[in-house]
């Protein structure tokens, strides 16, 4: 059952479930990873590299409750987030580069270059997780980005494109294991 359906259901009754969703339903899912964080623990030492990414997940955390989300899973380097609104998911995913930027200014031994893949749709909750094809879509196009990047699905852009708040690369059409059709993603600038 997807949550849209879910919140349709319990109706007006249990108003905060009405937060877990945007109007229509729909979720921004984004997932993080760190480029090169196994190769990052041989070169620091188990020790160091724990302490690098205890950082790195007070970033992610604490960028995720200033805009609105919610860490739904987390495993190793990498994080999923949900966003009821796709614009506080892009905003967040700027805020958390920007962050990381700032964060590596003073950590040149051990930068944190992190991707990060957007997607908006239609979820089901299953047990303790999500499932869907929104959700390996924004998997797949994490797989996809490089460290210090953010990559947008064409439904993420077009859900927030009328704000004219975010500037986009040229559009590449990827094609995504396991999918039948290419996916049109953006690079966000996240640099302004």
């Amino acid at each position: 059952m997807s949550i849209a359906a879910i919140v349709e259901e319990v109706g007006a009754d249990l108003p905060g479930y009405r937060k877990r969703t945007s109007p229509d339903g729909m979720l921004t899912i984004a997932f993080t990873d760190i480029e090169g964080s196994t190769a990052m623990m041989e070169t620091l030492g188990e020790e160091r590299w724990l302490e690098v990414m205890l950082v790195h997940n007070r970033l992610v955390r604490d960028c995720v409750d200033r805009h609105g989300g919610d860490v739904v899973g987390s495993q190793g380097d990498g994080f999923m987030v949900t966003f009821a609104s796709a614009s506080g998911a892009l905003d967040w995913a700027v805020d958390l580069q920007q962050e990381l930027a700032r964060h590596n200014a003073g950590q040149a031994a051990a930068p944190l270059r992190v991707r990060v893949g957007l997607h908006t749709g239609n979820i089901f909750q299953a047990d303790e997780g999500y499932l869907g094809k929104a959700v390996v879509l924004a998997a797949r196009i994490t797989g996809h980005a490089q460290g210090g990047q953010i990559l947008v699905s064409s439904a993420s852009r077009e859900y927030t494109h009328h704000l004219g708040r975010w500037a986009y690369g040229a559009p590449r059409d990827l094609s995504m294991k396991g999918m039948a059709r290419p996916e049109r993603v953006y690079s966000l600038d996240w640099s302004e």
